[in-house]
């Protein structure tokens, strides 16, 4: 007895459906990001800040055996770290999809007054009778008042990594916007002071010291570029120009779930 064509036919459009959400679940679970496919590939971006003497970085950039590419320039740093004539100050890394921004930072948030009251004394004073003006003078002073903060602002300390990487259509070249950053507290610098009977009240304002560079490059894949030259700190906060923070960036395509 023949089976019902529309019975057969049923049959096999169920064994097709089936079939389709197996493959669709394979896919899935071999490509995570679904139906991103190549945009699902990750740049991840790093930087270094290394500290040498202004005269080994003249060497390395000028002298008798000049690398052929920033790699070997690279191994060359690496050899000097190795020696200790050079340290790593910073390394920063910070991942994303191509044609997105994200930020990678350690700070620490340092809030200070920028705008003061002036000191001031109570609306009332009562002199007692007979005291002598020199003595009610000073007995003015010690009931004053110091200067007052009204107003604050906020500087991240500590280092901080901007970027906005764009992938090209070969997935071996990175257009890289980045911003590196490292902001240290190194004083404060008094502007006015103030004494009196119950405490000091100077005002203030907080030194920073920072080392950025705001720049775009083109990275090949996997490989090193020196981004730029910046003159460190010394211990007393001021630019050391002898010795050069040299900003090494490299970018690297990897594949999702990697």
């Amino acid at each position: 007895m023949k089976k019902p064509l529309v019975s057969g036919i049923a049959t096999f459009l169920c064994l097709g459906l089936v079939t389709v959400a197996h493959a669709q679940t394979r896919k899935s679970e071999k490509e995570p990001s679904g139906e991103l496919g190549a945009s699902g590939k990750q740049i991840r971006v790093q930087v270094e800040f290394i500290d040498v003497s202004h005269e080994q970085f003249t060497e390395l950039m000028f002298g008798p055996k000049l690398p052929a590419h920033d790699g070997e320039l690279r191994q060359q740093v690496a050899q000097l770290i190795k020696d200790g004539k050079g340290t790593v100050v910073e390394t920063l890394l910070c991942t994303a999809r191509s044609g997105q921004k994200a930020t990678s930072e350690s700070i620490e948030e340092f809030i200070y007054p920028t705008e003061y009251e002036p000191a001031e004394l109570p609306n009332n004073i009562h002199v007692k009778d007979g005291q002598e003006a020199d003595k009610a003078k000073a007995s003015f002073r010690d009931l004053a008042t110091g200067p007052t903060p009204t107003a604050f602002d906020t500087r991240n300390v500590g280092s901080t990594l901007e970027i906005e990487p764009t992938l090209s259509s070969d997935e071996k070249t990175i257009d890289l916007r980045f911003v590196p950053e490292i902001v240290y507290h190194v004083g404060n610098q008094v502007w006015a002071e103030w004494k009196g009977e119950h405490g000091n009240a100077p005002i203030e304002m907080p030194t920073f010291y920072t080392v950025r560079t705001n720049t775009s490059a083109i990275l090949t894949d996997g490989h090193y570029m020196l981004t730029a030259a910046l003159s460190p700190k010394n211990k007393e906060g001021a630019p050391d120009f002898t010795r050069k923070l040299m900003i090494f960036v490299k970018a690297d395509v990897i594949e999702t779930g990697r």
